[in-house]
């Protein structure tokens, strides 16, 4: 166990970053290898067809494996079942009390009977999704029975566990975390036909040229407000019993002990899966408007005409949208730091809160303070995402983004990108160091 410890520590950063380039660029091949049974051009064409019954699947594995839009293969359905096991074993940690436990007082101990947890989890959830989506792609299997349901599923869950595996290996000897990286890379790699279509989407304008720079504008500008989001961090000055009992000449660097709050509390996985539930509702909401064709049924209510149906349904996304945004951040919030815990952490250290009393008092600081950190971080959130969709429907400025990632894609690339770029000059600084 030490060995292995010291030989990760003793890993290059040249070595780190091979490493890591190496296994995103494994991953990304794998979605081209060939499922069993599933012809590439008819579920390109699938993506094509709003009203297909197994299109909502089918944008959903599309958009999360980077697969632009023609790919489904080995490595499709990729992190997807790792996102959603960490997510249950957050929300079990914070509401089981054994849990908690394990996560709080046992250690390395605990982190890796954690980590098992995720990664069993994560086999189920392969598990489940893997026969979902060959169920609801039955309708492109010429020869359907079990036994050729049974291969594919095979194949996608085989496909999940090597990039967990991947993940896994990126996080413990590469440059960054390897969930967070390969859903970067997965958006990067569908930039191209982005920027493709957003180049189509305006020369179908009238004031292309304006709407190109007004739109590269805000792209700078909400670029520069993630970044100043991600990096702004509330200081909390705190005090404890040993500076306490120090001489006044011996109390220099009294100031700077404080306990450092990022507004960007939850990270990334906020808008993750947040991105996750829109990209299931829009096609959900899609099938439903192709099999029931709403507009007939509204156009029958007085005054009513497709302009407002037009404004009304995006008002209801929006608000849908903006709701989900503030919901996630606010929850991730609390899972990342408890502030009982924080409280309890400091009785037992003797460290107070300047000018707040330990015990009950400290904990409902802290809560109110992370509160308020969340509102903040989930009203900017809101407002980069929703507020420049609303932008671009008032001014008619149609840029084609994958079922509604365009802007979220943005702020998670700036993210993943400034804790990488972090990682790597802490690896440098260890180096040095060490030489």
């Amino acid at each position: 166990m030490n060995k292995n410890l010291q030989n990760t520590k003793s890993r290059s950063l040249k070595y780190r970053i091979l490493l890591t380039i190496s296994l995103l660029t494994i991953v990304r091949l794998g979605s081209f290898i060939p499922v069993p049974y599933i012809d590439r051009e008819t579920f390109a064409n699938l993506l094509q067809n709003e009203n297909s019954s197994t299109n909502a699947v089918a944008q959903v594995l599309n958009t999360f494996s980077g697969g632009g839009n023609t790919s489904f293969g080995l490595l499709s359905l990729g992190i997807l079942p790792y996102i959603n096991a960490s997510i249950i074993i957050q929300l079990l940690t914070s509401a089981v009390p054994s849990l908690s436990k394990l996560q709080k007082e046992e250690g390395e101990y605990g982190r890796r009977k954690l980590t098992d947890y995720v990664r069993l989890l994560t086999f189920f959830w392969a598990i489940i999704e893997s026969i979902g989506v060959t169920y609801s792609l039955r309708g492109l299997i010429f020869d359907w029975s079990f036994w050729t349901a049974t291969q594919i599923s095979i194949t996608l869950i085989t496909g999940s566990m090597i990039v967990l595996w991947f993940s896994e290996l990126i996080t413990r000897d590469g440059v960054g975390n390897g969930s967070s990286l390969l859903i970067c890379f997965n958006i990067v790699s569908s930039l191209p036909d982005q920027i493709k279509l957003f180049i189509f989407s305006l020369k179908d304008q009238t004031n292309s040229l304006v709407s190109g720079f007004f739109l590269i504008g805000i792209f700078l500008i909400t670029t520069l407000g993630c970044i100043y989001m991600n990096e702004a961090i509330i200081k909390i000055p705190l005090v404890s019993a040993r500076q306490l009992l120090r001489k006044p000449t011996e109390t220099k660097g009294f100031a700077n002990s404080n306990l450092p709050l990022r507004i960007n509390q939850a990270g990334v996985m906020p808008l993750v899966f947040t991105s996750y539930a829109m990209v299931v509702l829009s096609s959900v909401i899609g099938l439903i408007k192709g099999q029931l064709n709403p507009v007939l049924f509204f156009n029958q209510i007085p005054f009513f005409n497709e302009t407002i149906y037009y404004w009304f349904g995006k008002i209801i996304f929006w608000m849908i949208y903006a709701g989900l945004i503030f919901f996630f951040t606010y929850f991730y919030s609390t899972i990342v730091l408890d502030p009982k815990d924080v409280a309890e952490r400091f009785r037992k250290d003797s460290v107070v809160i300047l000018g707040i009393q330990p015990g009950n008092p400290t904990k409902s600081y802290l809560s109110r303070t992370l509160k308020r950190i969340a509102r903040i971080n989930a009203v900017f959130l809101i407002c980069n995402i929703v507020g420049i969709q609303i932008i671009e429907s008032i001014f008619n400025l149609n840029v084609a983004s994958l079922r509604g990632l365009g802007f979220t894609s943005q702020l998670i690339l700036v993210n993943v990108l400034i804790d990488t770029v972090k990682r790597i000059r802490s690896l440098l600084n260890e180096e040095e160091n060490t030489l």
